[in-house]
């Protein structure tokens, strides 16, 4: 029974790391933390009032109601926002169990910190056919291109998404070289669950954009000449040891 399962999980790619940690974790601590200044009020104002206040029991009173609008506000958009953040890391789950069916000379990594500065990858895909950095991104709406920007129900977001996975690319295209790992072409691409495209695959200022419904095919041979295995092993090698806090 061990060995037909060891002959089964060969059959796929190496995964490192947990997907979604990064939203489930420090998600709820970016959500919560203005509590933190409306209970230091709440304390102050319950002091003024008692026992001997130096504000008015009518001043304090306006100021507690004003307190409990203010809470109740906070409480609807942190909901809102928590929601955001945990369906985030499902999305990123989701694509983390497809990238682990990747065959078995692939190495997938998942939630990837670079020497300990946080996670700076939702996705990285070391393959035959280049290295792959994978934004995840969970929006519902429509997702079109127009004047190369990515827009969501006609709006651009508020932080551009291709400029973000641009730079975490170029990031581990720096991080790379200073370990003196072999030169490989470094792929920035944008996954959005279980969305529609409305131009379906499309590439924009060599962004590479899809759905977790077609995450697979990028990962077809477009090289002349693949990766060979000991670059591979070097680049896989290293992304490994940051993944384990080497």
């Amino acid at each position: 029974m061990n060995n037909a399962t060891e002959k089964t999980s060969s059959r796929f790619a190496d995964v490192y790391g947990s997907p979604g940690q990064g939203p489930r974790t420090l998600g709820p601590l970016r959500v919560f933390w203005p509590l933190a200044p409306i209970c230091l009020a709440a304390g102050y104002l319950l002091r003024a009032a008692l026992p001997v206040p130096s504000l008015s029991t009518a001043q304090a009173g306006f100021l507690l109601l004003a307190l409990a609008v203010v809470l109740s506000l906070f409480i609807g958009w942190s909901a809102r926002r928590l929601r955001s953040f945990l369906k985030g890391a499902e999305g990123e789950e989701k694509v983390a169990r497809i990238l682990s069916f990747l065959p078995a000379n692939h190495t997938v990594f998942n939630d990837l910190e670079l020497d300990g500065q946080g996670a700076d990858f939702d996705h990285v895909v070391v393959a035959p056919s280049g290295v792959f950095v994978i934004e995840t991104k969970s929006w519902s709406g429509e997702i079109a291109f127009e004047n190369g920007q990515v827009l969501c129900n006609g709006q651009p977001p508020n932080r551009s998404p291709l400029k973000q996975v641009r730079e975490a690319a170029a990031r581990l295209a720096d991080h790379l070289a200073a370990t003196r790992c072999p030169e490989v072409p470094i792929y920035p691409v944008l996954c959005f669950v279980d969305n529609q495209l409305k131009d379906g695959l499309v590439n924009i200022g060599g962004v590479r954009i899809c759905t977790n419904a077609n995450l697979h095919s990028l990962f077809e041979n477009s090289l002349e000449t693949p990766l060979g295995d000991g670059t591979l092993a070097m680049v896989a090698g290293e992304l490994a040891r940051c993944a384990e806090g080497g």
